[in-house]
């Protein structure tokens, strides 16, 4: 696949209103779909619906569509781990594989709001992203993991085999599959709020939608007023707890069982401090509360 550079990217994502990034390739190929790179997506031959997975990937360029069945397959992951599709889908109804590149803006605005979906539905869904640029290593993805704070499974979609299989042109690109690695649901570009992510995740879960949960809203200002992006609150209750991260308006919003949740500042940007205790409580649908931080700067 031809390098492209985040201008190219730029570019491409105002023609796609802002919300993705075009591929291309030196050489045409018939189903539009991206040049290979180096190394593979391993299938895994022992665990398949339909039998051993292929032995050649090509064998599937062109025919991902919604209802098509992956092939269990196998990635190394930025972490030092392995994700095995059908492993994933042991632990959780649902599996989210993102599609993307380092240099596509759309692409990165996007992680915020699947990390915080992936905070709240992690134990029924699963967020496997792979990049499908070349130049980015496992080394380059996991500084990104760590700079974006991003504890969801990343690799890269090697040989692009995934990108090829779904003739992938722009990016981002997602797709939904369930237990039996059947694609319920695709899109190409960026998602522009978790609210996205939450009504297709309640969607194809088939549970409890997100308008029957209640919801709260916990807004963080410094000192003097200002809104503090980028928190992390635990909304808690005696079992467990569920993450979720302040907007650019420092509002966090959580959507959950009614109940007298009990809320945690869990992190801060830096140069920012909290002194309170972790006795914050929002006990109603529709409750809005403010919680003021420190910034140390004055």
């Amino acid at each position: 696949m031809k390098r492209l550079y985040a201008i190219t990217c730029t570019l491409l994502a105002v023609l796609l209103l802002f919300t993705a990034c075009g591929l291309f390739s030196d050489t045409p190929v018939e189903t539009e779909a991206p040049a290979t790179t180096t190394a593979e997506i391993a299938p895994v031959p022992s665990v398949s619906a339909d039998g051993p997975g292929p032995a050649d990937w090509s064998s599937l360029t062109g025919r991902g569509k919604v209802g098509f069945t992956l092939p269990d397959f196998s990635v190394e992951t930025a972490n030092h781990g392995t994700f095995i599709l059908s492993e994933a889908l042991k632990d959780h109804e649902l599996v989210l594989i993102n599609l993307w590149a380092s240099w596509c803006p759309p692409c990165n605005m996007e992680f915020p709001f699947l990390e915080q979906a992936y905070r709240e539905y992690g134990d029924r869904v699963e967020i496997l992203a792979l990049s499908v640029e070349n130049e980015d290593t496992l080394a380059v993805i996991r500084g990104i993991a760590k700079e974006k704070s991003l504890s969801f499974p990343m690799g890269r979609d090697e040989k692009n085999n995934l990108a090829a299989t779904f003739s992938v042109s722009a990016i981002p690109t997602s797709i939904l599959v369930d237990r039996s690695r059947t694609v319920l649901w695709m899109t190409v570009g960026s998602m522009d709020s978790v609210q996205e992510a939450r009504e297709v995740f309640d969607t194809y879960l088939g549970g409890q939608s997100t308008e029957e949960k209640a919801v709260y809203k916990v807004v963080i200002t410094d000192q003097n007023g200002k809104p503090v992006p980028g928190c992390v609150l635990n909304f808690c209750t005696e079992e467990a707890c569920a993450s979720v991260i302040c907007d650019d308006q420092g509002k966090a919003e959580f959507r959950g069982e009614p109940y007298a949740y009990r809320v945690q500042v869990l992190s801060l940007p830096e140069g920012y401090d909290f002194e309170g205790g972790d006795e914050i409580f929002v006990k109603a649908e529709g409750d809005e509360i403010s919680i003021t931080v420190t910034r140390l700067d004055g």
